[in-house]
């Protein structure tokens, strides 16, 4: 059985409608949505949403990845309460990165968080980082523009002297600055091609 509604006249400022909404309004689609994760599946057009108990469940989800779905690659989200499916705007996303060789010295909290901050935002280490397991690299998940470039390589000033760090990617799925779209790169594009065919040729004397 659907929701029971009601009617609530909108205001109106000159000659348009406007619906206000309050906290109130919201609250409780909020609470629900909180600890969802909100998944695409690149090339498929599939959006699919999770809920989860805790937010610490959720998170462990997000640590746990990266997810493919029928084969493809899945961008996952936290929920926000302006998300809006829109496959033209989904240019930022979560990509684990690998700071490959890195001393042990440069492993704390504060120092990952500023190798990691030179890609996006960071948001969590792996478990094995976590824990010191597995020391050949330090493995960070941040949250990055994907239309930007990715570096591959940052200069490290430490007490000690200079670090050149090299960086790696967990599948980087293919995106496309001149059409905001993912499934193909720039010189893949067939709308740039097509537009690039289509302008007139320079006319020689």
């Amino acid at each position: 059985m659907g929701k029971t509604l009601s009617y609530i006249p909108p205001s109106l400022k000159g000659d348009k409608l406007v619906v206000q909404l309050e906290e109130a309004d919201i609250v409780e689609q909020e609470a629900y949505w909180s600890t969802a994760l909100i998944g695409f599946s690149i090339m498929m057009m599939d959006i699919i949403s999770s809920n989860f108990a805790m937010i610490s469940d959720r998170d462990l989800v997000m640590q746990s990845g990266p997810y493919t779905y029928r084969n493809r690659l899945v961008i996952l989200r936290n929920w926000e309460i302006d998300f809006e499916f829109n496959p033209e705007c989904l240019n930022k996303l979560f990509l684990w990165i690998k700071f490959h060789s890195l001393p042990l010295g440069y492993w704390s909290a504060e120092a990952l968080s500023k190798l990691a901050s030179v890609v996006g935002k960071p948001m969590y280490t792996d478990k094995y980082t976590a824990a010191m397991e597995r020391i050949s690299y330090a493995r960070v998940l941040v949250e990055t523009d994907i239309s930007h470039p990715l570096p591959n390589r940052v200069e490290i000033s430490t007490p000690s002297g200079i670090i050149h760090q090299n960086l790696t990617y967990d599948s980087v799925p293919k995106f496309c600055v001149d059409c905001n779209l993912f499934g193909h790169n720039s010189d893949e594009c067939q709308k740039k091609k097509k537009v690039e065919t289509e302008e007139p040729q320079a006319q020689h004397p």
